[in-house]
Parts: structure tokens; sequence; C-alpha cells
């Protein structure tokens, strides 16, 4: 009987000690809650705001161009390079993405690590100022461009939509003769290539510019 009773006073200390569902239960939804609002609240534009990633495309190209010339048996430092837009490869070949864009950003900074010579193909090889003040080098008119007729190879590829991100093709192609000379592939996910976003253009209505006419004075 005493052992009974000890039985039955640790089986009632032990529910007491029991978390009431009925009282968390409304504070982890309310948690749930305050997250889920806080996220839609969050627009697309302040996604720039949000934490950085652990990879990002610097990486990616980093490692691609890695295999590119780890495949090319005897490199020739005197070989000139030019890195060519990433086209997407659902279309004429002709269109790429802003992802591919900074791929070829990307893999232009890291062909020059590797000590190899490296031809900007939008310097315009003069210096341009805007209306605003800006000074530029760079120009995507290419009747401002100069033909790359140094360069001895071309690095170009695709960009295949895959799930879950893009598999990137790249090759290494040697001008003279259109061989391939070395060929890399690597898998991007997606969450790296939506975090490379368009600059937000804000659509400003410029002042028109008036002309004042010159008074003429007579002696």
């Amino acid at each position: 009987m005493k052992y009974s009773a000890l039985l039955l006073c640790a089986l009632f200390t032990g529910c007491a000690d029991l978390p009431d569902q009925n009282t968390s239960m409304p504070n982890q939804v309310n948690q749930t809650d305050t997250l889920v609002n806080k996220t839609l609240s969050l627009g697309s534009s302040n996604k720039y705001y949000g934490d950085e990633l652990i990879k990002n495309v610097n990486h990616y190209a980093k490692w691609l161009t890695q295999d590119l010339f780890s495949n090319i048996d005897f490199p020739n430092n005197n070989d000139v390079y030019v890195v060519s837009n990433f086209a997407l490869l659902d279309s004429s070949l002709d269109k790429t993405s802003h992802f591919g864009r900074q791929m070829t950003e990307a893999m232009i900074h890291e062909v020059h690590n590797t000590g190899f010579s490296v031809i900007d193909l939008k310097a315009s090889g003069f210096i341009r100022m805007t209306e605003e003040g800006d000074v530029f080098y760079q120009s995507e008119d290419y009747l401002e461009l100069s033909p790359a007729t140094d360069a001895s190879h071309i690095i170009t590829g695709t960009l295949a939509k895959h799930q879950g991100g893009y598999i990137v093709n790249a090759k290494v192609v040697l001008l003279a003769n259109k061989a391939l000379v070395s060929t890399a592939q690597i898998f991007v996910p997606h969450e790296v290539v939506d975090a490379v976003m368009l600059e937000e253009k804000e659509i400003k209505e410029k002042p028109k510019k008036t002309t004042m006419q010159l008074k003429t004075y007579s002696k």
C-alpha cells in the first residue's frame, strides 16, 4: 500500500511537469504566422538585403575555369583569350540572361588570374562621357568596338535551364581552325542564379530642354 501511494504521487508529479499543450500551441502558431507574414511582406526588391550566400556565381566561375584549363595538355603562355557570352541553349544561340552576363564577367577575371592575356570585347578604345557626367570606357554598340584580331582562343558556352538550377557548358575553341581544345560543365543551383538580380531602374522623366534665343542689342 505504501509503494502504491508513492507510485501514484510520482505519476501525478510527472503529469504536472508536462507542458500544457493547449497553452503552448498558440505560441507555436503565432511564431509560424509571424515568420510567414514577415516572408510575405518582403518584396522581390528586398531580397538584396537578404543573407549572404555561402557560394555565389564567382565561385562556380572559378571552378569552371579551373576545369577548362586542367584539360589543356600543353597551355601556351602566349595564347590570347576572348570570353564570349554564354548563350541560352533553347534560343538561337544569340540570347543570354543577366546571370549569363555575370558568368562571363567572372570568367574573364578567372582567366586573367591564370596568367593568360584576355581581350575585353566591350572596350571601345575611347572614353565617352554621358549627359549626367558619368565616364565610361566600355560599350555595347558593335559599331564602337574593335575586332579581336590578336585572339588565339575563345571561351564560349551555353546555359541549359534544369530542374533546380542551370547547367553551364563551357568550351575552349582554337580560332585558327575551330578545333575544340577543352570542355567543362558545372551545375549552378537556382538560388545562386536567382541571386544575380537585375538593377532596379527608376524611370524618371527628364525635363525638356528649352532653347533660349539670344537677344540682339543695337547701339
